[in-house]
């Protein structure tokens, strides 16, 4: 009697169990809300001068605000064949829209509709900002639009 009572108490505790790890894993793996007011002060001025250099073909403007990891991942020569797709393809930037924030993963994310002036689709922009205890850096960086597939 007493070993299928604690038999019945290991499965009961290994059940909460597997729940709370399943919520824990199902909260943490979704978008949380943001202060987007406080995300677009530097969410926007950061877009705005990554954008305009596509324009200019300007690298140390297009990563001024880049963690080390992504002037890694997008170095020199990588932004110049960038320029050149989106000269070709989506033609020149000319705005953009906010369309929302989230937090995700201990990180923040500002989504943007940008027109390009070959681009009637608008391209979707998803910048990625971590902070790391420090002024917010662009950790990530995403373009789509049907021209730039």
């Amino acid at each position: 009697m007493a070993t299928k009572r604690t038999t019945a108490i290991i499965i009961l505790v290994l059940a909460a169990s597997c729940i709370c790890l399943g919520a824990y894993y199902y909260y943490t793996q979704m978008p949380q809300p943001v202060d987007e007011m406080s995300l677009r002060i530097y969410a926007d001025p950061m877009t705005e001068r990554l954008l305009q250099a596509l324009n200019t073909g300007n690298y140390s403007s297009f990563s001024a605000d880049f963690d080390s990891a992504m002037k890694s991942g997008i170095p020199e020569q990588t932004f110049a064949s960038m320029v050149s797709t989106f000269h070709s393809k989506a033609g020149n930037y000319t705005s953009k829209t906010f369309v929302r924030g989230e937090a995700l993963q201990g990180f923040t994310i500002a989504y943007y509709s940008a027109a390009f002036t070959s681009e009637p689709a608008n391209v979707s922009v998803k910048v990625v900002f971590s902070s790391g205890g420090g002024p917010a850096k662009i950790s990530g960086l995403w373009f789509d639009s049907p021209k730039l597939r």
